[in-house]
């Protein structure tokens, strides 16, 4: 093993040199997972100027050797194209000391920790400053965090926590009586307050009722961050994705100001390739709770139309695309459901909640999808509910009745509670549908859809079926990016309670790795350029210690990532940690 680690540190100092692009570096004796047919294995890869150019053969692959070829010899280890999280919602890495950090809730387990750890936060944070939390988790917590909860730790501060949905929040009587929040509040269109036996608001917030509360101008602000600071602040994140075997990523609603951002790593030769998808303003994933998923797509499109926004398509960097909300939260419940949820609906004491509606008329939203598609831009609608969804289609049915001359392949985001007529409808479309794989991590929030709904979310191995290759992705922060416990949970789908959540949507490891890799590059219109590891396509991969289709589907979380490449340089050695 030493060996072998000390070839790839040689690899790394001569790929780096001043010639590198002018050399060829082969990859001999590797257990090579293609992505481009299932089954397919290749002994030896050769790279040059970034690109595979020969994939095949030991014995072939040494005939491109010359005078300064780099030879690594792969001792048998698997290699599998790098992962693409095609929807994720980044954000800055900052220090628990730094005002601005997000505590992170999501392995929260009871009520005192939770008060713990916003009382040390607020101990170090300025009276009237805001604190946010994001991730936390209600099934874990044994109880939603009401502001009676969150009061235990501070009166000073306003306190926002944002569910691991990030569809719905928890806030402190400070953030409600600065809001004016109370009984003779009326809910928002498009959102609800939860409330006590008595009509009170009890600081659990949902969708569009989030919006603004930590807008007010009662709130301290923070102090101002230079840009310098800002990039160097998400340059950790993503080196922290590299570690994981993520070469690409889709930023999954960036605003101008990120956008701003992305141009900075690139021009800074930052190894990870972007693909970012327009909004208006950043989510409340990314503000800690403070926005709203009440998007203007229509502003943005303004943008692209004034050329404010620039269409960007290389190998590095990819902005062709707007987000649009049309749907509500899975984990949070409150997606729009066809039938009503297996659960009593807390303002009637029924079992007749169908979640929020979506308050977009459906000429509302055919319009919008026209327009976008007619301005050659990529549609990528967030959408969840059977209901939601297929309004959705209606719109698309519109947007493909005159042909797709631009061959434009838009996306349904998340496109979770789905059925036999929804996945024929989007295989006849050549719509892509983006899924989640959560269920080892927020299984327990999903049981009020009951078993026939869970038999028909995350639909991966009926939408194999049908012939449509999905694209997975993490959805962090609503979900961890840990690559393997991502990649396992498409494969097992046990929640955390042990239970089997939709058993007959189970997939082999090398149908979620392709859906993890080469379908989400269909899904940016890039099938072209990555996703496998075949001649003429970008050099990322990972080399992994064991074949992840040869152990048992429960231990893939155990996989060890040795490496990451990207554009056939070594960008992060397990062995340097």
């Amino acid at each position: 093993m030493k060996t072998f680690f000390a070839i790839f540190i040689l690899s790394l100092f001569i790929v780096d040199g001043v010639d590198a692009q002018n050399d060829n570096t082969i990859i001999l004796n590797a257990n090579i997972i293609t992505a481009v047919h299932k089954g397919e294995r290749k002994q030896a890869a050769v790279i040059r100027e970034g690109k595979f150019i020969y994939i095949g053969t030991n014995q072939q692959a040494q005939t491109y050797k010359n005078g300064n070829t780099i030879i690594i010899d792969a001792k048998g280890k698997t290699i599998i194209p790098g992962f693409n999280d095609a929807h994720i919602h980044p954000s800055p890495q900052m220090p628990f000391e730094h005002v601005e950090h997000v505590l992170k809730l999501d392995t929260v387990t009871s009520v005192a920790s939770l008060i713990n750890i916003i009382s040390k936060k607020a101990a170090i944070t300025p009276d009237g400053m805001l604190i946010r939390g994001r991730g936390y988790n209600e099934s874990k917590l044994g109880t939603e965090p009401l502001a009676t909860i969150i009061d235990k730790a501070t009166t000073k501060h306003p306190v926002i926590l944002v569910h691991a949905s990030g569809h719905k929040s928890a806030i402190n009587s400070y953030l409600l009586s600065i809001n004016h929040i109370n009984k003779n509040t009326t809910d928002p269109a498009g959102g609800k307050f939860d409330r006590d036996a008595s009509g009170n608001p009890n600081g659990i917030c949902k969708e569009s009722a989030t919006q603004n509360l930590t807008k007010n101008p009662a709130i301290k602000p923070y102090p101002p961050i230079g840009f310098d600071e800002e990039v160097k602040n998400y340059e950790s994140y993503f080196r922290d994705l590299l570690s994981y075997g993520i070469t690409s990523v889709g930023d999954a609603g960036a605003d101008t100001n990120r956008l701003k951002i992305y141009r900075a790593l690139v021009q800074h030769n930052f190894p990870m390739r972007f693909n970012v998808i327009m909004l208006d303003k950043l989510l409340p994933e990314m503000e800690g709770g403070d926005g709203t998923h009440e998007a203007d797509a229509w502003k943005v499109l303004q943008l692209f139309g004034e050329n404010k926004i620039k269409q960007v398509q290389n190998d590095f960097l990819r902005v062709k695309s707007i987000k649009v909300f049309h749907g509500n939260s899975l984990s949070g419940k409150t997606c729009w459901l066809y039938q009503p949820y297996n659960m009593v609906n807390p303002a009637t004491g029924k079992m007749d909640y169908y979640g929020i509606p979506y308050k977009r008329s459906q000429s509302a939203l055919d319009s919008l999808f026209l327009a976008i598609h007619r301005k050659g831009l990529q549609i990528c609608v967030h959408s969840n509910g059977d209901r939601e969804i297929d309004m959705v289609l209606n719109a698309f049915e519109k947007v493909y009745a005159d042909g797709n001359p631009l061959q434009l392949h838009h996306r349904i985001e998340h496109c979770s509670v789905v059925n036999d007529s929804i996945i024929k409808r989007i295989k006849r479309l050549g719509v892509i549908p983006v899924l989640h794989c959560y269920i080892n991590e927020l299984g327990d929030l999903l049981e009020p859809y009951g078993d026939d709904r869970l038999n028909n979310m995350f639909a991966t191995k009926s939408f194999l079926n049908a012939g449509v290759l999905p694209a997975l992705h993490s959805d962090a922060p609503v979900s961890g990016y840990n690559t393997l416990e991502r990649w396992e949970s498409a494969v097992v789908r046990i929640a955390p309670s042990g239970k089997a959540l939709g058993a007959n949507q189970c997939i082999d490891a090398e149908d979620a790795l392709m859906m993890y890799t080469k379908g989400s590059a269909a899904a940016t219109d890039e099938p072209a350029i990555k996703g496998t590891i075949e001649t003429g396509k970008l050099a990322d991969f990972i080399l992994l210690d064991k074949d992840p289709t040869t152990i048992p589907p429960k231990q893939i979380h155990t996989l060890q990532i040795i490496n990451t490449w990207v554009g056939g340089k070594l960008v992060y050695d397990a062995s340097k940690k």
